[in-house]
């Protein structure tokens, strides 16, 4: 049983009480947060995902997160999922560049099944072949029983298919030179239809380690009562004497070397365009913030500009949708622009696109006071559940890599003004720093 080796309170929005933030001896953190309510919401959040793969294993981390759930040495395969479903429970997973998180939210009467084999799938996952299937070789005939290799496989052919998946993924790998972020997170079927059980035990062994995982308890629970029964159930075996995996390197790359305009064609029938941007770390938390709301001024909601200048007051509009999206990642963010067009008016749309990228230089006080009410409720609503505050405090913990960032950002917010955003638009959003991915149909190829 590890011991508490370091024990530090935090304040937390909208919590009465501070957050807890226990690290055992082995490095394993516990974050206990109090909220009244008749659920507790219980994850894990493994420091890894694609950000830890190289080229011979990419997709290997999304892979586990599947295989992680056939079975311990205390629990067979599908008894996780059968047993806390039954009591109300609502278990998931999910797979991401800078990590893997799992999760329980159950009715809190059922807290000590839920940490028993929660805590038993993190640190004794046996991945039975039988579960994972056998290997193959893709274009040749697949297994006729279909495990999970070829379940994840699948999930890889539909994203194929999916005409926003391929530009964002065409983009993410012109957006940077060597970063491991270039790669996609599901991996490529050649890979999952060949990689043995072996490899990815490995993978397990040298990234599922204690000071790699960061558990969050979230609920109406008591204090020593959680900590004795995390200590009980993260029982880690010691695999000191792997042969561990070496990541590529992870370099951070904060501005596009080689901005590149790249175009592929599909059977679609209308345009789709991509423009992505490369930012500091969101450790940088007042930057992070400003990147937030120049994403709701320029391309969230109804009211955005995109929306409102391309779209919504156009006579005959040729842009069917425009949004901005904002990924904070740990070694540094994206701003992403999505276009859905009439293909026939590509170089329109460039040049449309250009005009509201530069005209992020003039931004009214009215924006900016709708931009920083909208992300105060969105804050708040952050807030609002057990498993809303276990995701946030996961997020803060593993991408901002300091939770007390979260009690400090309506300050931060507060302090942002205009000539602070036009800072970073200067610094991040000019047109010239943008890569560019176009997917077009067929017809339109020159």
């Amino acid at each position: 049983m590890s011991d508490i080796k370091e024990t530090k309170t935090l304040k937390y929005p909208y919590l009465i009480k501070p957050v807890e933030i226990i690290t055992f001896d082995n490095g394993h953190k516990l974050v206990l947060a109090k909220k009244e309510s008749t659920m507790i919401n219980i994850s894990t959040w493994v420091d890894t995902g694609s950000i830890n793969e190289n080229k011979d294993n990419n997709g290997v981390s999304h892979f586990l997160e599947h295989l992680m759930f056939k079975g311990t040495n205390t629990f067979k395969a599908g008894e996780f999922d059968r047993t806390l479903e039954r009591k109300g429970g609502i278990i998931n997973a999910a797979t991401w560049k800078d990590y893997t998180f799992y999760y329980v939210t159950i009715p809190k009467e059922h807290f000590d099944i839920a940490m028993k084999m929660h805590s038993d799938m993190m640190v004794d996952p046996i991945l039975p072949k039988e579960e994972i299937g056998p290997e193959f070789e893709i274009g040749k005939e697949e297994p006729k029983d279909k495990r999970e290799r070829c379940v994840v496989i699948e999930e890889i052919r539909m994203g194929e298919d999916n005409s926003w998946r391929k530009v964002y993924n065409q983009l993410n790998d012109i957006m940077y030179e060597k970063h491991p972020y270039k790669r996609n997170v599901i991996g490529s079927a050649k890979i999952i239809s060949s990689i043995p059980q072996e490899e990815i035990m490995r993978y397990y062994k040298s990234f599922y380690t204690p000071s790699n995982m960061t558990t969050v308890v979230v609920g109406d629970f008591e204090r020593d009562y959680v900590i004795k029964k995390v200590q009980e159930g993260f029982k880690f075996k010691d695999n000191s004497n792997v042969d561990k995996l070496t990541p590529d390197d992870k370099t951070p790359e904060i501005r596009i070397k080689n901005p590149k305009i790249k175009v592929d064609y599909s059977d679609i029938n209308t345009g789709y365009m991509m423009y992505g941007f490369l930012a500091d770390s969101p450790k940088n938390f007042k930057e992070t913030i400003a990147l937030d709301l120049l994403t709701t001024i320029l391309g969230e909601g109804k009211s955005s500009r995109l929306n409102t200048n391309l779209i919504e007051n156009v006579k005959e509009p040729y842009i069917y949708e425009a949004q901005c999206s904002h990924y904070q990642l740990k070694d540094g963010d994206n701003f992403l622009i999505d276009i859905n067009f009439d293909a026939k008016k590509k170089e329109e749309v460039i040049k449309d696109i250009n005009r509201e990228l530069d005209n992020l230089s003039n931004i009214t006080q009215d924006e900016l006071k709708k931009a920083k009410k909208f992300a105060k409720i969105n804050f708040a609503q952050e807030t609002e559940t057990v498993s809303d505050i276990g995701d946030m405090i996961g997020q803060f913990m593993i991408v901002f890599k300091d939770l007390s960032l979260a009690d400090k950002y309506l300050e931060i917010l507060d302090e942002i003004d205009r000539e602070y955003l036009y800072k970073i638009v200067d610094k991040y959003l000019k047109k010239e720093y943008a890569s560019i991915s176009i997917l077009m149909p067929k017809g339109e190829a020159e």
